[in-house]
């Protein structure tokens, strides 16, 4: 299957991490440059190879079924066991979610929303409402 470009990633990112306010649109294109630049021209990288701000970031990706983890033990010296934890490419995903093009921007009632303190949130909440009077 042909390489996944930047822009196939940053559209997926946008559709999934940013329109769930997990990142700002901003960190988009950071986010999938980093993406791949660990994986360069390969579908799996190690996870050893990266930083633990990346790591958590690929995370973030595998929560929304852009990358995978995989393990698998390999016998070495002397008959040791280890672990090796790598990540995947999920090509197809990242295709799908980046063909339905950027992610809408949010409505003027989802920023008044989002604009309200918590004090607003609990008004007329019925734990602070006043009782009626008699």
């Amino acid at each position: 299957m042909a390489q996944i470009k930047e822009e196939e990633l940053r559209r997926a990112i946008e559709q999934t991490l940013v329109a769930r306010g997990k990142i700002t649109p901003e960190e988009a294109p950071v986010v999938s440059r980093m993406v791949l630049g660990y994986f360069g021209l390969h579908d799996s990288v190690l996870d050893n190879k990266l930083t633990s701000d990346d790591r958590d970031q690929f995370y973030r990706l595998e929560e929304e079924g852009l990358l995978s983890s995989e393990e698998e033990d390999a016998t070495v010296s002397r008959g040791k066991t280890w672990r090796i934890h790598y990540w995947l490419l999920k090509k197809d995903r990242i295709r799908e979610v980046g063909q339905h093009g950027p992610a809408p921007a949010p409505t003027g009632a989802d920023q008044v929303y989002k604009d309200m303190s918590e004090s607003e949130w609990r008004r007329g909440s019925p734990s602070t409402e006043s009782p009626p009077a008699p």
